[in-house]
């Protein structure tokens, strides 16, 4: 096993380094083995929006896509942070519809146009499994509503542990969100593909739903093809490589802007390139603009 330093996330200004952050990480294979190691991956962490995969596991497993004529699409916005776009909004809408719901019913937010918010596909996938199975619609947040339970029990499964092995907190959607070390998260998904192989498809082939044009985790996935890239706040970043092993990322000071520059950077490593695709140099080396939009720096990630 591979050992070595935290990454190094560098703010350049010029010619000066204005700023630096830290970020360990964690490489796993599918049978549960850790690979590499940067810095403490053992610290812990909340999963935030990383856990949506697992959480939409078990409306798939149930046969939610089949009860109601969905296919790919839907599955991956159930997994989705995204942008808000119209794409998003529209298949957001017609999935409540499908349900007998609307986004009255969604619980992400207290604004009028819940459906583009960032979390509304995952909180329609916690909608769909209440209708599949008789729950309530009114409480799906409550932590101890049985949507939530099947939720953190597919995520703690897919972790490798027991449902009382994580803390609990909540998301900033609402939703019942765990925490575990940076490690466990690699292993999660690394396991992926196996554990939910028809969710693993669908995110590889709707990365423009994942989170949407330009953004981080949608340039990855095209930059790196066959791979599936989850970001959740405060500075984590997740990958599921194409040949089984699982990334994880954390940048320690939870500022997001280290978290696409060290993914992208360990992922080229893991991949055994010498540089990130000229479609991924926006997320390892974003620029630093001033309120000109000029640009004055840009954002590198350091391997030790």
């Amino acid at each position: 096993m591979r050992r070595a330093g935290s990454i190094e996330v560098q703010v350049w200004r010029g010619p000066v380094v204005e700023s630096r952050h830290l970020v360990v990480a964690s490489v796993h294979d599918a049978a549960g083995r850790e690979l590499e190691r940067y810095g403490d991956p053992d610290v812990v962490t909340f999963w935030r929006s990383a856990a949506k995969p697992f959480q939409a596991r078990p409306w798939v497993d149930a046969g939610v896509a089949e009860r109601y004529g969905w296919g790919e699409r839907e599955i991956a916005i159930m997994c989705a942070s995204h942008v808000g776009a119209d794409e998003h909004a529209e298949l957001v809408r017609a999935m409540l519809a499908d349900l007998g719901l609307s986004e009255a019913d969604l619980q992400c937010d207290e604004g009028a146009r819940r459906g583009r918010h960032g979390c509304s596909g995952n909180h329609t996938g916690f909608l769909a499994g209440c209708r599949l199975h008789g729950w309530d619609t009114a409480t799906y947040r409550a932590a101890d509503h049985p949507a939530q339970r099947a939720a953190l029990s597919a995520t703690a499964d897919a972790a490798g542990c027991a449902i009382d092995d994580m803390a609990l907190g909540v998301d900033g959607c609402g939703i019942v969100v765990c925490a575990t070390p940076v490690a466990a998260l690699a292993r999660a998904y690394a396991r992926l593909p196996v554990l939910a192989p028809r969710i693993a498809a669908a995110m590889r082939a709707n990365p423009v739903l994942i989170e949407g044009e330009g953004e981080p985790d949608t340039q990855t996935m095209r930059g790196f093809p066959g791979l599936i890239s989850k970001a959740g706040a405060e500075g984590v970043g997740c990958a599921s490589l194409p040949d089984g092993r699982g990334v994880a990322v954390k940048t320690l000071d939870g500022n997001d802007r280290a978290t696409g520059p060290a993914l992208a950077t360990l992922l080229a490593r893991c991949l055994g390139l010498d540089d990130v695709p000229d479609s991924v140099a926006a997320v390892a080396r974003p620029l630093v603009r001033n309120d000109h939009h000029d640009a004055v720096g840009e954002i590198r990630a350091i391997l030790p």
